[in-house]
């Protein structure tokens, strides 16, 4: 099953943010984020430091409808223990908040 849909990737691609890491990696991850927090802001910056690529979408960026379904979703898929960040990897696993030695083990599966 995947958790990202093609169309949510489509619908939000000109606020989709790419960071192209130097690291040889399979994993395709992708975060869910708020632009203010400060534990997304360093999410970013761990898997920034570690050579990761990865894409983002600051969901706080999209209108408040569009937010509200979104969160709904996303609810649906961490049974309402959404935190953020939310990574997903490979559109079938997810891990939920900013804890770098879980990060670690999750991307190292």
């Amino acid at each position: 099953m995947k958790l990202i849909s093609t169309n949510i990737e489509k619908h939000y691609h000109d606020q989709i943010v790419k960071f192209e890491g130097s690291r040889n990696q399979t994993l395709e991850i992708f975060a869910f984020t708020l632009s203010t927090c400060m534990w997304c802001a360093l999410g970013k910056k761990w898997l920034k430091e570690r050579g990761y690529s990865f894409s983002y979408l600051d969901i706080d960026k999209i209108t408040i409808k569009e937010r509200n379904q979104l969160k709904s979703k996303l609810k649906e898929i961490t049974g309402d223990q959404l935190r953020f960040p939310l990574l997903i990897i490979d559109k079938k696993k997810w891990c939920t908040g900013y804890e770098p030695l879980k990060w670690e083990e999750f991307l190292n599966e």
